[in-house]
């Protein structure tokens, strides 16, 4: 039969809405659950952190070890139905995609979490939505599962661009992690570009974001330009970061980009990667993918 509904969560506002086959609602008991989430022990100012991990004994009784779980899981707080979708892989990048734009973690898992995520809106993101733009960004992401059905892939790999994104945000990560899974998310959305509009052959690995920056329509970034002064300074850190286990010249986690001033590398990859994930969803007529990435400043998008 078609049509797939799942429940999802955790998002701590009240969301009923309809976007052509899409229909979000409110599960029954939303404030109750925003408390007990709000009172949890595990909960820092805007996050919420994995649990310690509880071990089964064969002999019955359990005991908590010192280190956290890892993976966890929080409650339901909506269900989404598509009227339409013969499979729940449609209804789960939907969610992906409302998680992106709403910036914080949505899952449609039982434990769909991993070490920390965070319990308001807007933490994960550097935008917020503007005007009608949440029923438009439904709308974009009907549209592109729609438009490249015939490639699944391509969807996989903006949700996993996505996740890289999410997990490069937690609180407790050291710089090089951050940056290892941020240029993890910009090769990802090199990989969905190349796959929708083929480079040249000639491309090197240091010219890929000025490549689709340019083909997005959006600035290429100082330290991504290969033209620049010291080439594309991001990939001459990455490699040696990759295969030689070292970041600025020293063993991982020893040093760190920016001491001194300079730009804030990490926060200005993060924009960089939200904005050619809204750009490659299919929204790229909008001043936010234009915007500068070198401010902590919260930019409006509107999909309008």
């Amino acid at each position: 039969m078609a049509g797939q509904r799942s429940e999802f969560g955790y998002y701590p506002r009240p969301l009923d809405i309809t976007v052509g086959p899409v229909s979000i609602a409110t599960l029954a008991g939303l404030p109750e659950t925003v408390a007990d989430i709000e009172a949890d022990p595990g909960r820092e100012g805007k996050w919420t952190y994995a649990p310690l991990q509880p071990v089964a004994h064969l002999g019955g009784g359990t005991s908590v070890r010192p280190y956290p779980a890892r993976i966890f899981g929080l409650p339901k707080t909506h269900a989404i139905v598509h009227a339409t979708a013969s499979e729940i892989d449609q209804i789960d990048f939907h969610v992906w995609s409302l998680s992106f734009f709403s910036g914080m973690r949505f899952t449609i898992t039982e434990a769909g979490f991993l070490d920390s995520t965070p319990i308001e809106p807007g933490v994960l993101v550097d935008f917020v939505l503007m005007g009608g733009s949440l029923p438009k960004s439904i709308e974009l992401a009907e549209a592109f599962w729609i438009d490249n059905r015939a490639v699944p892939e391509r969807a996989r790999i903006w949700v996993a661009a996505v996740h890289a994104l999410f997990m490069s945000q937690n609180p407790q990560h050291l710089q090089f992690e951050r940056f290892t899974l941020l240029y993890t998310a910009l090769d990802a959305c090199f990989a969905l570009a190349k796959s929708i509009n083929p480079p040249p052959k000639s491309l090197t690995h240091s010219q890929r974001i000025a490549w689709m920056c340019d083909w997005l329509g959006m600035p290429v970034p100082a330290w991504a330009d290969p033209a620049g002064g010291g080439g594309a300074q991001v990939a001459g850190m990455r490699n040696p970061a990759v295969h030689e286990a070292l970041y600025m010249g020293e063993p991982l986690g020893f040093a760190l980009h920016g001491v001194g001033g300079g730009p804030n590398l990490t926060l200005e990859m993060s924009g960089l990667v939200s904005r050619l994930l809204v750009a490659l969803l299919g929204a790229r007529n909008n001043r936010y993918i234009s915007s500068s990435t070198g401010t902590r400043q919260t930019q409006g998008l509107d999909l309008g």
